[in-house]
């Protein structure tokens, strides 16, 4: 009886974690927004859809998924608390999961969480060898009109020389909006490679773009013959921007985001 009983209690947890998975995912991707999920997540469509139904979920794609999603992983596992890291009104680096303590460098480079730490250059060793690099802050209006060296800098961003292919070459950029929330809500910053252009191979990624003259950053898909610019969800404030491509043309791409410092904190509630 006792077997039967625990084996009952864990298909009722399975089956809790896998609707709280359903409702996140209609939120923010939509009534039909799995395979568009499936997509970011590196899965076919068909294997979400089997998690959201009740077969069990690897470890790593819970944590893919609240990387993907902002999701908080006490309510996804358990039902308590708030649904979204945004609306945790007090985060500390033990509530975030492995993969965003890795991916946006949590542990050594940031002083609260959520908040890219801003030095000045002298901070650093001058040692090329150093783990650490000082990248210009600069607005979105300042990364759209200047050249390689920038005149307009509004501090330095410290940041481990590791995850820049091309630290010379890039530059860290504050965004203003909520157009890629939840995975950058507004506040947050990116590190943008102004040396990676190519929209071939930009496919897909995450890119600083200026199409028809304002400077965002976006998602970019190439379609046949033309470049979507994709907020993370798209809606009436932030919609999807098409536009025909030229190759003969001026690119609207202005570098590739190659890291980013996500703000999940009480100022942006």
């Amino acid at each position: 009886m006792a077997r039967k009983k625990t084996s009952k209690v864990r298909v009722n947890v399975k089956a809790s974690i896998s609707r709280r998975l359903r409702d996140v995912r209609q939120e923010l991707f939509g009534e039909h927004g799995g395979p568009e999920l499936a997509r970011r997540l590196n899965l076919p469509a068909r294997t979400w859809y089997n998690y959201e139904t009740g077969v069990t979920v690897p470890a790593e794609v819970l944590l893919s998924f609240i990387d993907q999603t902002g999701a908080n992983p006490v309510w996804l596992l358990s039902g308590e608390g708030n649904r979204y890291r945004r609306e945790v009104e007090a985060s500390s680096l033990t509530d975030l999961s492995p993969i965003q303590l890795i991916r946006r460098g949590l542990e050594k480079l940031e002083q609260q969480p959520g908040e890219a730490t801003v030095v000045n250059p002298e901070q650093l060793s001058a040692d090329p060898s150093s783990d650490f690099v000082a990248v210009s802050l600069v607005s979105l209006a300042d990364l759209n009109n200047q050249t390689r060296a920038t005149g307009h800098d509004h501090g330095h961003i410290l940041a481990y020389r590791g995850w820049l292919p091309h630290p010379k070459e890039t530059v860290a950029v504050r965004l203003d909006d909520d157009a890629m929330f939840p995975i950058l809500p507004a506040g947050s910053v990116v590190a943008v490679d102004r040396s990676i252009v190519d929209v071939h191979r930009l496919q897909g990624k995450m890119v600083a773009a200026s199409p028809d003259g304002v400077p965002m950053i976006r998602w970019l898909e190439l379609t046949g013959r033309h470049l979507i610019f994709r907020p993370n969800v798209p809606s009436r404030e932030h919609p999807l921007i098409p536009m025909e491509y030229d190759e003969s043309a001026p690119t609207p791409v202005l570098g590739q985001v190659v890291w980013s410092w996500s703000c999940f904190n009480a100022s942006d509630t």
